[in-house]
């Protein structure tokens, strides 16, 4: 049996997606990870940069997925709220597609994973 890579894609970011929505409305409920946290092991760490060249495992392609799903889920330090969800959300759903189609989902998830682009608008920086 063949499966459409791109309808199965969709439905999983989307019921992620979904997920990610319904676990952030409870106003006490806090992300699994803080964006620290993520920076530092998903992103800064090379966790994403090692998916995105094919060499990840299956658990490191779910562990960055787990990372971009609590991104989601935080809410931004500064900048609009409706860009945060469009930056993180395309970032969820490129890593979604690795874990089902890793060749059509590894340059998806390269554009995604644009630090300046997120950290433009929603980065705060402490006063020195």
């Amino acid at each position: 049996m063949k499966f459409n890579t791109r309808i199965i894609t969709a439905s999983l970011a989307g019921a992620i997606l979904t997920f990610g929505l319904a676990g952030t409305a409870g106003a006490d409920s806090k992300p699994k990870y803080t964006i620290k946290q993520i920076m530092k092991d998903g992103l800064k760490g090379g966790l994403a940069k090692k998916v995105i060249e094919g060499k990840a495992t299956s658990q490191e392609k779910i562990q960055l997925l787990d990372y971009t799903i609590a991104l989601y889920e935080t809410k931004p330090k500064k900048g609009d709220p409706a860009g945060w969800t469009k930056l993180t959300g395309d970032l969820v759903a490129a890593a979604a597609k690795v874990a089902i189609d890793p060749k059509a989902g590894t340059a998806a998830l390269g554009k995604a994973v644009n630090c300046k682009a997120c950290h433009n608008k929603h980065k705060y920086d402490k006063p020195k």
